[in-house]
C-alpha cells in the first residue's frame, strides 16, 4: 500500500500550484468582488490542459484520473474555489460516458481546450437534489424536442456556449445539450450569491426551445444513470476544492502564528494554538486521504458512492472549521475583508450547499450501510 503520490502526479500538482499562485491568486480578490467570469484565465486553464484533464487523448484531453482531478481541483481552490467550473466537467463525462461518437468528436476537443464552457442545469424552484419534483419537459415533435422549463442556481449560464438541461420526457428524465444562443433561450436573472463569485450564478427559462434529437445525451428516461455517470468525480472535485480552502486557510495561519510577536513568544508558543493546529492539521490530513481513497476506486473501476459522499462530508466539515480557526488564530488581523478568510469561508460553505448538501450526504451514506 503506497500513500506516495507519483512522480508524474507530484509534477503535475506543482506545475498547477505554479499556475494558480502566478495566474489566478493575483486576481482573485477582484472577480470574487465583481461577480465575473474571468474568461481569458479559463483560456489560459484551457491551453494548460487542465480543462480536458480526464477527457481521452485522441478527444483533445490529458486522459489522466480522477486522482489527478482531485490535485487540479485543490491546487485551483488554494488560490480561488470560483476557478473550479463544475458543470464544464461534468458534461464532458457523461458526454464520455453516454454520448454518440458524434457528439464526442463535436464538443469534447473544444471543452477540453477551453474554446467552449459548458454548464448544468438540474435545479429548478421546487427541485433540488429531487427528481422527481422537477417541472422541465421535453416533448418530441418528429425528429426534434421542445424544452420548456426554468432553472434556478444555474453557474455560469450566460457564458456558457453549451448547457446540459435536464427535463422530464414521456420516458423519463432525459438530458440535452442546449445552446445557449437558441431561439426560446432567455436568461431571467442573474443572482448574487455568498460565494463562488467568479462563477456567476443565473436562473434561465426555455419556451418551446427546440434542439434536434442528435443533442440528447443518453436515451430517453437514463436521466438519472447520466447524471450520476459524473457525480462521483463531481463529488471529489468538490470534496478536493474544500480541501484547497482549507489548506489555503492553515498555511496562512500558520504563517501569522509564527512571526506575530505577543511579548518574548510567538503566538505559535502558546499550547492552545498549537492544540487548535494540530486538531484541524489531523483532520485535515483524513479528510485528504478518504478523498484519494474515493479518486483510487474511481479510477479502479469499483464504485465509490459511498466513498464520495464521505469524502465531501469530512471535506465540508472541516474546510469550515480550518477556516473558523485560522480566523480565530489570526484574530483581528483576519477579520477585515481585506484578509482571505471571509472569501474563503464563503466559498467554502458554498461548496457544502453546491452539488448536494452535507446532509445529502449523510443520507447517502446511511443507504449504503443500512440499505
Amino acid at each position: 500500500m503506497d500513500f506516495e503520490l507519483s512522480e508524474a502526479q507530484k509534477a503535475f500538482q506543482a506545475s498547477v500550484r505554479v499556475f494558480a499562485e502566478k495566474v489566478i491568486e493575483p486576481e482573485a480578490r477582484e472577480y470574487d468582488e465583481k461577480g465575473l467570469f474571468p474568461r481569458e484565465t479559463f483560456r489560459k486553464m484551457g491551453r494548460e490542459g487542465y480543462l480536458g484533464l480526464t477527457v481521452p487523448a485522441h478527444y483533445g484531453g490529458q486522459g489522466l484520473g480522477a486522482a489527478e482531478y482531485g490535485i487540479l481541483c485543490e491546487e485551483i481552490a488554494r488560490a480561488s474555489a470560483a476557478y473550479i467550473h463544475n458543470g464544464h466537467y461534468q458534461t464532458e463525462k457523461m458526454l464520455l460516458h453516454h454520448g454518440t461518437e458524434e457528439q464526442r468528436r463535436e464538443f469534447l476537443p473544444r471543452l477540453a481546450g477551453g474554446e467552449w464552457l459548458a454548464a448544468t442545469a438540474v435545479s429548478e424552484r421546487e427541485a433540488g437534489s429531487s427528481f422527481s419534483a422537477m417541472a422541465s419537459t421535453a416533448r418530441k415533435e418528429e425528429r426534434d424536442y421542445l424544452l420548456n422549463g426554468e432553472k434556478v442556481h444555474i453557474n455560469d449560464a450566460a457564458e456558457a456556449q453549451v448547457i446540459n438541461f435536464f427535463a422530464l420526457s414521456p420516458q423519463g428524465l432525459t438530458v440535452f445539450l442546449v445552446d445557449r444562443t437558441s431561439p426560446g433561450f432567455r436568461i431571467t436573472e442573474k443572482m448574487d450569491p455568498m460565494g463562488l463569485r467568479a462563477s456567476p450564478i443565473y436562473s434561465f427559462r426555455l419556451e418551446e426551445c427546440r434542439v434536434a434529437e442528435g443533442r440528447r445525451i443518453g436515451e430517453e428516461g437514463q436521466g438519472v444513470k447520466v447524471f450520476f455517470s459524473a457525480f462521483n468525480q463531481s463529488r471529489i472535485g468538490n470534496a478536493s476544492c474544500l480541501l484547497g480552502i482549507a489548506r489555503a486557510a492553515l498555511e496562512k495561519a500558520v504563517a501569522f502564528a509564527k512571526s506575530r510577536r505577543v511579548g518574548k513568544n510567538s503566538v505559535a508558543d502558546f499550547q492552545g494554538i498549537r492544540w487548535i493546529v494540530a486538531e484541524i492539521t489531523t483532520r485535515l490530513e483524513a479528510a485528504s486521504l478518504l478523498r484519494y481513497k474515493a479518486a483510487w476506486m474511481e479510477d479502479s473501476g469499483k464504485d465509490p458512492a459511498r466513498e464520495t459522499s464521505m469524502a465531501k462530508l469530512l471535506a465540508g466539515e472541516v474546510s469550515l472549521e480550518v477556516v473558523s480557526q485560522a480566523i480565530q488564530i489570526t484574530g483581528s488581523h483576519g477579520c477585515y475583508r481585506e484578509a482571505p478568510f471571509e472569501r474563503y469561508w464563503r466559498d467554502a460553505k458554498s461548496l457544502c450547499i453546491a452539488g448536494g448538501t452535507l446532509e445529502v450526504m449523510k443520507n447517502n451514506i446511511a443507504k449504503q450501510v443500512l440499505g
